[in-house]
C-alpha cells in the first residue's frame, strides 16, 4: 500500500507543469513585448548570409496581422495567466 502511494505520488509530480519564475519587473517586460506583437499589423525581417559551399543567400519576410489585438488586453491577459501560474515572484 505505502509503494502505491510512493508511486501515484511520483506519476502526479512528474505529470505536473513546471513553469519559469521571473521578478515582476520581467514578467512586465516579457507581457510589453507580447502586446506590442500582438497589435501589430504588418511586420518583417530580412536576411543575409553566405556560405562557402552555396555561396550568397538573401531572404525577405512579410507577415500581415488581420486580428490585431488591443495592447492592454493583451498585457492583462499575460500578467493575469503569469500570475496564476505563480511565475511571479516578489523580491527576486
Amino acid at each position: 500500500m505505502k509503494r502505491l502511494f510512493i508511486l501515484s505520488t511520483l506519476v502526479i509530480a512528474a505529470c505536473t507543469p513546471t513553469y519559469q519564475t521571473m521578478s515582476r519587473a520581467d514578467a512586465v517586460a516579457a507581457c510589453q513585448a507580447q502586446a506590442d506583437e500582438a497589435a501589430q499589423v504588418v511586420s518583417g525581417n530580412a536576411s543575409a548570409g553566405v556560405n562557402s559551399l552555396t555561396g550568397p543567400s538573401f531572404g525577405l519576410g512579410l507577415s500581415i496581422n488581420l486580428t490585431p489585438k488591443p495592447r492592454a488586453q493583451t498585457f492583462d491577459a499575460c500578467m493575469n495567466e503569469l500570475a496564476a501560474n505563480g511565475q511571479i515572484v516578489e523580491g527576486m
